[in-house]
């Protein structure tokens, strides 16, 4: 399984159509918007594999209700493909996604996207404060969930260890940046890429 992963946009429409291209020439299973689009969902039009939408704060009203429309929006949901086990947590809605997420969990999850980042990591804000969710940390350990994959604060890029859970933050979009997942045999490896290189 391989799931590109692209967060935080923030309506950077040349990026876009770069990625489009790129996304075709690869052998991916799944696309994942996380957030923090703000550009119109017809730029996906050429994208020839399956995608979906994980709305962000900055998201407005018409993108998530054309995302529904299309089938795509993927917000305090439960994805199996392959046997593999992803829940969605968008930012619109964060705190209602999440509880729908932990009454769905009770065989675990193995891979979660969500916007924003759980509490206490690569969620720094100002340098000393933590502005992730208390929530998704609880969802986390509760869900026994393996890897996480989220955006939000685009200075927070990289990996961090959260108990035996793997957080990644591929830095946005805006800037260039996105992930590539592979996903075999129960275990995750990525790679950070950019638009630029």
């Amino acid at each position: 399984m391989i799931i590109a992963y692209v967060v935080d946009v923030h309506g950077n429409e040349a990026y876009i159509k770069k990625l489009v291209g790129i996304l075709n020439n690869l052998n991916i299973d799944l696309a994942v918007f996380g957030g923090d689009l703000s550009f119109s969902l017809g730029l996906l039009d050429g994208v020839g594999i399956k995608y979906v939408i994980v709305p962000g704060e900055c998201d407005d009203i018409y993108l998530t209700k054309h995302a529904r429309t299309l089938g795509v929006l993927y917000d305090g949901k439960v994805m199996n493909i392959d046997g593999l086990k992803i829940g969605f947590v968008g930012a619109l809605g964060a705190h209602q996604s999440i509880r729908r997420l932990a009454g769905r969990c009770s065989d675990g999850l193995d891979l979660l996207i969500t916007h924003m980042p759980p509490k206490g990591c690569l969620d720094i804000i100002l340098g000393k404060y933590h502005g992730g969710l208390i929530e998704l940390l609880d969802l986390i350990r509760k869900c026994r969930i393996k890897y996480v994959l989220t955006g939000h604060y685009h200075d927070n890029v990289g990996v961090c260890r959260l108990d035996s859970s793997l957080v990644i933050n591929p830095g946005p979009m805006m800037l260039g940046r996105y992930l590539i997942v592979y996903y075999y045999s129960g275990t995750l490896s990525y790679e950070f890429r950019s638009i630029n290189s």
